[in-house]
């Protein structure tokens, strides 16, 4: 249905452009506002022109749009779209495929208002009626040297908003660059791609998004212009992408609504330094500063985190209450190794000792959350290791402490029971003392409990 309407459009301006003598200059009048109809006439095409003159939109569209032609790619909701600039008979034909089977425009020179200041002004019929009534869309291309950004206004070109950035593809036949090598990141000047090629002609491709996440295990597969690799993204999940090479730059364009969402850009730029990449094997790699950085992505609101048992649960730190003037708010605590694995967990401070949080495998998780009096979350350093420790006091005369040590998060290495409650068996004996089940003296107790709290840090 979309199309035959498209070809209406077509048809419309064909005869348009047939009643002006077939006149090829780019300021012919076209309707108003998207939703509104209006008739041509010419009156109001001498008034465009007019216009044009009076505000010097004097451009030479063949020269302007000649070293723009091929092909550009860029993420669509489908994949990756393609947006193409192409030389005809006629003039040049500008269209935008979002898939095989949809496309966002089909604009040839009659479409375009006007080109200034590196601007595209692109007014285009997005539906034709019977009656002569059409309804346009308002699209405003900007070139510059690494692509087309591409804008949309549903009314006017004044309130276009972003649409997407697209990065030319490396014309067939241009000379191929070798990929192999080592490439410094913009943003830290310091090594972030590595691509190696393997004896089988595939690569492997490790990249380092500083403080965001590191693809460590991509693996790349050459075509005529293009590296094009998968490789293990946030939360398990394979994330796909392309390499093109710009002579010593290398430009990465990782595709997927999830991956945008985790990061909120799809496309990196990286400089060539060495063509001999120091490829790392995953043992050498810095485990801790992956978790570090997926556990700062957490508090700039980029990734969720979720039980490790229920991924269903998963929550945004936006969801949480962090109004300071409020009893049940949370904040941001500190981060310390609460497992004993020789990575660091992010303490979110708050109610009944707040959430405990860990890093691993490329997601968030709820490692340890306080759950009511009963349940009052903290951790101690206890006989050489942190303990977790969760308290309840919610009883007078009743006190009950369950703590657990961990050897990393999915490891409960040892466990510890102790407390004191009244005996109301046993009036006379007054208040009676235990340890994982057994009952202990009062200078035990009090040892113990001398040992443990002295060293309790509350997370409230």
């Amino acid at each position: 249905m979309k199309r035959m309407k498209m070809a209406m459009a077509m048809i419309v301006f064909a005869c348009i452009l047939s009643s002006c003598s077939q006149t090829k200059d780019l300021g012919n009048a076209q309707m108003e506002a998207k939703g509104s109809t209006t008739e041509t006439s010419e009156g109001k095409i001498q008034a465009v022109f007019d216009e044009a003159e009076t505000e010097s939109y004097d451009y030479d569209a063949d020269a302007e749009l000649e070293h723009l032609t091929g092909e550009y790619d860029y993420l669509s909701d489908y994949g990756t779209g393609k947006l193409t600039v192409e030389k005809t008979s006629y003039g040049y034909d500008i269209f935008d495929y979002e898939s095989e089977s949809s496309y966002r425009f089909l604009a040839n020179l009659s479409n375009i208002e006007t080109i200034k200041d590196n601007k595209i002004y692109i007014k285009y019929p997005e539906q034709a009626f019977s009656d002569g009534e059409t309804v346009f869309g308002y699209y405003i291309l900007e070139y510059g040297t690494d692509g087309i950004d591409v804008y949309y206004g549903e009314f006017s070109f004044e309130e276009a908003e972003f649409l997407y950035h697209a990065t030319k593809r490396m014309e067939t036949g241009t000379a191929r660059y070798e990929y192999e090598g080592e490439y410094n990141s913009y943003d830290i000047n310091e090594p972030a791609l590595e691509i190696k090629k393997n004896d089988d002609g595939t690569y492997q491709i490790q990249i380092d998004l500083f403080r965001l996440y590191l693809l460590r295990d991509g693996i790349g597969k050459e075509t005529e212009d293009r590296l094009e690799f998968a490789a293990t993204g946030p939360g398990g999940n394979e994330v796909n992408g392309v390499i093109r090479l710009e002579e010593d730059i290398a430009v990465v364009t990782i595709y997927g609504q999830e991956w945008l969402d985790f990061a909120g850009l799809s496309e990196y730029r990286f400089y060539k330094t060495s063509d001999v990449p120091q490829m790392q094997s995953v043992t050498e790699i810095d485990l801790e500063a992956i978790a570090d950085s997926l556990l700062d992505s957490f508090i700039n609101g980029k990734v969720n985190a979720s039980s490790s048992t229920d991924l269903t649960s998963a929550f945004y730190i936006t969801d949480l209450n962090m109004d300071p003037g409020e009893w049940d708010s949370y904040s941001v605590g500190e981060k310390i190794d609460l497992d004993n694995d020789g990575e660091n967990e992010l303490i979110i401070s708050g109610p009944y000792g707040g959430i405990y949080l860990d890093a691993r495998e490329g997601r968030v998780y709820e490692f340890a959350k306080g759950e009511g009096t009963a349940l009052t979350l903290s951790y101690t350093y206890y006989n050489g290791a942190i303990w977790i420790m969760y308290s309840n006091r919610s009883s007078a005369g009743f006190e009950f402490y369950h703590m657990e040590k961990f050897e990393g998060a999915d490891n409960l290495a040892a466990e510890m029971n102790f407390g004191e409650e009244f005996d109301s068996n046993n009036a006379e004996a007054g208040v009676k003392y235990t340890l994982n089940g057994a009952e202990i003296s009062y200078d035990e107790y009090t040892e113990l409990c001398s040992k443990i709290f002295a060293a309790e840090v509350n997370t409230n």
